[in-house]
């Protein structure tokens, strides 16, 4: 008998190990890392709103997080499953043999701005003259700029001008006080500087044809780790699925910008119309073999640029940094 009572606890035991392996494995829940401020929040909105979540049967928990390396220290500590960064971020990952992969959240690029009353009417009007930019000395879109000055102008703007580099909320301080000449910031910022009498003198989407990259080059996407990914494909399958579905919404639905007015940050409808055309236009296509190949031409340009202080020693784009659904 006791005998029995053993072997009996042992199958149950089992069985419970079993359905916990089993919950682990095929959970329909994903944590997700944002800022509190970030339009990520704007997408999610939409997926709660429409219950595209209930619909593709996913269980998204969102982490507000209060700043980028916190993010990204959540992420490399698995208190979160996903969070949004750049693709050379995973790439210097993946030679770390850290395997995490890459799929496109937005195309969305920034600008070079000066006010409407400006003297200054070109790129060569900026000799000497002081420059904010965001995102430090190797932000992606600074490095294409560089890039495109001395292939079209044979020099380099970090000299030329009288650079400084600051956050982007400050860059477009300085700017709105006159302490700057021109400032080259983030979409999002730029969009609001568009709707208070500034325009762009350059766009970073103008740059990138010049230097090579033609179509689509994303800028930002959803990171997650591989083997969350072989352990929960279904999870991460209906989140991108649900992702896209509230995009599509964003991109069609004017209502549904007027829905998420305060969500934005916007402070007049003019500025609402500016985030959303510059968030519209950024949303990728399902065109990933373009978009993977222009991520290989931006490597080499930024390699160019920057060196192994941006990517390390490796002189190509590490395999599976861009991941695509096997089926598509």
């Amino acid at each position: 008998m006791y005998l029995f009572k053993k072997k009996v606890a042992l199958f149950f035991s089992v069985l419970l190990l079993n359905s916990i392996f089993a919950y682990e494995i095929n959970s329909n829940t994903i944590k997700i890392a944002v800022l509190k401020f970030g339009s990520v929040n704007w997408e999610l909105d939409v997926i709660s709103h429409h219950k595209l979540d209930k619909k593709n049967n996913i269980n998204i928990k969102k982490v507000v997080m209060t700043n980028k390396d916190a993010a990204t220290i959540a992420f490399l500590s698995k208190t979160v499953d996903i969070f949004i960064t750049d693709w050379i971020w995973v790439h210097k990952q993946r030679y770390k043999e850290n395997l995490v992969t890459f799929t496109p959240y937005s195309n969305a690029a920034g600008a070079l701005m000066v006010k409407e009353d400006s003297n200054i009417k070109s790129f060569t009007d900026l000799k000497s003259k002081k420059v904010g930019v965001a995102g430090g000395s190797l932000d992606k879109s600074w490095l294409f700029l560089r890039a495109y000055g001395i292939k079209k102008y044979g020099f380099d703007p970090l000299t030329f001008f009288n650079t400084s580099f600051a956050a982007p909320p400050l860059i477009n301080g300085l700017l709105r006080n006159n302490e700057l000449d021109a400032g080259f910031n983030y979409w999002n910022y730029t969009a609001r500087l568009n709707s208070k009498g500034f325009h762009n003198l350059i766009t970073v989407d103008t740059i990138l044809p010049y230097i090579g990259i033609t179509g689509e080059l994303p800028l930002i996407g959803y990171v997650f780790r591989e083997d969350f990914e072989k352990k929960n494909s279904v999870a991460i399958e209906n989140f991108i699925k649900s992702s896209k579905e509230a995009r599509n919404i964003l991109l069609n639905s004017d209502k549904e910008w007027n829905r998420i007015y305060r969500k934005t940050g916007a402070t007049s409808s003019i500025m609402l119309e500016k985030i959303r055309n510059y968030f519209r236009q950024g949303i990728p296509s399902n065109d990933y073999f373009t978009m993977h190949q222009n991520m290989k031409t931006a490597f080499k340009i930024l390699v160019n640029i920057a060196g192994k202080q941006l990517v390390g020693d490796a002189e190509s784009l590490a395999p599976g940094t861009f991941w695509i659904k096997k089926t598509e």
